[in-house]
Formats: C-alpha cells, structure tokens, sequence
C-alpha cells in the first residue's frame, strides 16, 4: 500500500519492513543530530555575551528565574535547562549554557528530517530540507548563543511530526504528544501560543469527525497544561506577590515596555526590505524557490488537508506577526518560519527529484549539495564584503571591541568575543573595591556575570557617575572604569579629573593625561 503523503512512485525509505524504517529513520535521526551538535558545539561562543544573552546567563548563575524585563521575557523553560547545564560544573557557565541552544539546534535540524520523511518518504528531499535549515545564518548563529530561539525550533518541530504522524495513524497519543510539545513551547518563549489555535482546531476536528474520543481532547488539553505549567506556576506566583492582577497579566502578555510592539498593526517598508535582506542571506542557495513550489504543488503532494492545512496556517501565522514585529532583532524571531519553510523545500524537493531522470536526479543533487556547501563560504566572505559597501554606517555601534560587522554577519559565534574581552577587561581595570560605570544595557550583564566570577562583592556597577561619586573614588583611590555606549563618543562628563583611554575603556584619573 502507498504512503498516503508520498506520490505514488517517489523513492521510499530503503526497508521492507516496519521495524526496519523505524531503525533506520532512528539511525539517520541520531547521525543528523550529532553531526548538527557538533558544528554548533566547536563554533559556540564561550564566553560572556551581549544583551538579552548576557541577560539569560547572569540569571541562570544567579539562579533568578524572573526577568526584570518581565514575566513574557522569563523564559523558564530555557532557564532550567540552563540551570541543568550548569550544575554539572564540567564547563564554564557561559559555555554550558550555550550548548542548551545547540543541543536544541541539532535536534529541530533532526526533526525537520523527519517530518520530510513522514511526508515523502525521500532521503534526498529530507537531507536537504534539513541541511538548508541547519546552514541557514541567523539558525546557526542562535545556536551558538544563549537564546531561546532554537528550543522554540525543537519544540515546533517536533509539533509537526507529531502532526505527520497523528494524521497518517489517528493515534491520540501522537496529538497528545504535539499539544505537549507546544506547552512546553509557551514555558520557552511565548512565540509558541501563535500555533496553539492551529493545535485546537486538529483536536476538535479530529473529536467532529469522531476520529478520535472527546477524553482524548481532554488528556490533550491535560498535557498542554502540564507542559505550559512552569510559566503558569511562574505568573501565579507573581500574581500572589504582587496582588496586581492587571499588572501580572500586563508583564506576563508583554513584558515591560513590548506592548505597543506586540500589538503593532502596520508593515513598515523598510522593516520588510531589511526582513526580505536577512531571508536572502539565510538561504543563498535553492530553498526559497524549492519551497515556494512545494507550497504551490502541496495540494497535490500532501494529500492530508488536515497536515497540509494546519503547516500553511503555522506559516501564514508566524508571518504576519513576525513581520509587522518592529523590534531591533527582530529577524531573530524568523527561526519558526525558517523551520516551516524548510519542511515545504522537502516536499519542494521531492516533488522535483520524483519527476526527473537518472542523468536528471544526478545534476539536482550536484547543485543542491553544491550550493549547500557553498553557503558557509558565503557566510565567510559577507562581512568583509558589506563593509566595503558601509552598510551599517548609520547603525554602527562602536561597542567596546565589538565589530558591528562580524557580530551580525558572521554565524559562528566563537570568533566573535567582544563582550568577553570588555568585560573581563573592565572587572580587572576596576579590581576588587572599584567602580564601573556602564552606559549601555548591553553590557551590563555580561560585567555583573565577570563580577560574580571574580567574586568582587564590593565592586560597584552603576548606569550614571555623579559628582559626589567620582569626587570620593578619585580621593579615595578607588578606580573608576567607563564602558563607553560609543567607543569613540563616550557621553559620561568626568566631572572630577579626565577620562584616560585604556584599550576600548576609560579609566578615571585625578589630572588629564600626558600627550606624548
């Protein structure tokens, strides 16, 4: 009998038997995953890191669960298993935590592989999708930082298999296992309630058409619940400390100051033109036109409107809300679409490798493979190559030792090691008893984390320096160290003495220095 997903005729998975397909899907799972793991483990930062990453690490060594940003930016899925990580103590936190992305990574890569192979049956077709996802620029470099983002991948990944297999089977445990999957996403990172309607609609679909029992709707509703609980815990909790209910809903739904973002109506041009730039340069090779086709010809191939209809809608959601998202980093938030886009380049693929010949087959997988492994070098010459064209002149940073250009255009994150250097720089300018005085948010995390290390309670890290404060520690022998928002601007006036420049930092003196 036929796979009901394939089209009749394609390449179907290399068994004769059940058991067999399921071992050797299992094999080629674990090979992807590993091979994926171990790209992103030798190319993860190790260090201290910028923002919302030195946010996350300072918070899981810490252990501070709550996001002074809010409830919606807490995270506490990622954060325990951040906690788990650490408490081995074989590596340095900064490290052990980073692999939580790349662990997530390698598995959202895997599971793309799978859910191409549950909808065709195709090695080729799944290899590539998976590839295409695990080379794409913003997914490797997420996996190589502390961010939420690749868990959210594993988790919708997995979703979608589930989905695969529920609609080919109508077993309940496979929709219990993909709304669980998605609770488990909303205690990651809200991104992840965008599917939950799609989720309900298969449910109650599925107990409509009597496809499944309505106490199967219910144990589903039950695992979701379980898995959504650490957040739920998380806002009852605050909720109990605050005994402000507006605002817990407000910090749990938006965070402090998202608001406005979140709800945002409008598309701007230019924000689509920067998003249409970060998805060229996520797929410099064949995915983008392989898998509009495979969303054209989805009809056709995926003979399920139930998977077909439910992986349209996923795309369409994520999207919109994405896309009208005006936020900074906001091509961050792109790795669910990246994950649905590549599964539809399967189907894309698949179609395309079905209906050519022999000598037809060899030149697609040449130039598939090809543009594959091109990708990297690509990735390898794209900082140089925007700087030459001074693409981020007006929105160039000058952040202490960071170079704007390799830490957004280049994916491997370990070459990039700015917020390592300033920081440790800074702590051991400052010493035990000294001040440092940080001008911007960014950094901040990342000078409290090399404080805690070095273990220098009595240093002191403020946003401002007052006169009061500069005039005691220049008396008293206390340094003080400036990290600059703008290397070569710094907007803190020293009010006592001058500011001497150290390397990217500014270190207080009594007098103005000598020019020789």
């Amino acid at each position: 009998m036929a796979n009901s997903f394939s089209r009749p005729g394609s390449p179907a998975l290399p068994s004769a038997d059940p058991g067999g397909k399921t071992r050797t899907l299992c094999v080629a799972w674990f090979a992807l995953f590993t091979a994926s793991f171990a790209l992103y483990a030798a190319t993860a930062n190790r260090g201290a890191q910028w923002q919302d990453s030195g946010n996350h690490i300072l918070r899981v060594v810490t252990h501070e669960p709550v996001n002074p940003l809010g409830l919606a930016l807490s995270h506490p899925l990622h954060h325990w298993l951040g906690r788990f990580a650490v408490s081995f103590d074989l590596l340095e936190p900064c490290f052990a935590i980073t692999l939580v992305s790349a662990l997530a990574a390698a598995i959202a890569v895997a599971n793309t592989f799978g859910c191409v192979i549950g909808l065709t049956r195709q090695w080729p077709a799944a290899l590539f999708a998976a590839m295409s996802l695990a080379v794409a620029h913003t997914f490797w470099r997420m996996a190589t930082l502390t961010e939420t983002y690749t868990l959210a991948a594993a988790l919708l990944s997995g979703e979608c298999w589930c989905l695969i297999l529920y609609a080919k089977t109508r077993r309940p445990v496979y929709l219990w296992g993909a709304l669980l999957l998605n609770g488990l996403g909303v205690s990651n990172h809200l991104l992840a309630a965008l599917t939950t309607p799609v989720l309900v609609v298969v449910a109650l679909h599925g107990a409509r058409t009597k496809a499944i029992r309505i106490r199967d709707v219910a144990a589903a509703v039950g695992l979701w619940m379980l898995g959504a609980a650490p957040y739920g815990f998380m806002v009852l909790h605050e909720l109990i400390r605050s005994s402000d209910l507006g605002g817990t809903l407000h910090s749990a739904l938006f965070g402090h100051g998202y608001r406005d973002d979140v709800l945002n109506t409008t598309f701007a041009a230019r924000k689509l033109l920067i998003s249409a730039a970060f998805v060229l340069l996520n797929f410099p090779n064949l995915l983008l036109p392989v898998a509009a086709y495979g969303i054209i010809r989805s009809t056709r191939l995926i003979s399920s409107p139930l998977v077909r209809r439910a992986l349209l809608a996923g795309l369409v959601i994520h999207a919109v809300f994405v896309l009208r998202y005006p936020i900074v980093d906001q091509h961050t938030f792109f790795l669910s679409m990246y994950v649905l886009g590549s599964i539809f380049s399967g189907i894309g693929f698949a179609e395309i490798y079905g209906w050519t010949r022999a000598n037809g087959r060899i030149v697609v997988l040449t130039t598939a493979w090809g543009l594959l492994g091109l990708t990297p070098v690509l990735y390898a010459v794209v900082p140089d190559w925007v700087r030459h064209y001074r693409v981020l002149e007006s929105v160039e940073r000058h952040k202490p030792y960071r170079d704007d250009y390799v830490y957004i255009f280049t994916p491997w994150s370990i070459v990039e090691r700015s917020a390592e250097r300033m920081s440790r720089e800074a702590v051991a300018l400052a010493g035990a008893d000294g001040i440092i005085v940080v001008e911007d948010l960014m950094g901040e995390f990342a000078l409290r984390y090399q404080a805690l290390r070095a273990d220098y309670d009595e240093l002191l890290i403020i946003s401002s320096l007052p006169a009061e404060v500069a005039r005691e520690a220049v008396y008293a022998h206390r340094p003080v160290v400036l990290v600059p928002s703008n290397t070569e601007s710094p907007r803190t006036e020293p009010l006592v003495g001058a500011w001497q420049r150290v390397g990217d930092l500014y270190l207080l003196v009594r007098s103005p220095p000598h020019r020789f």
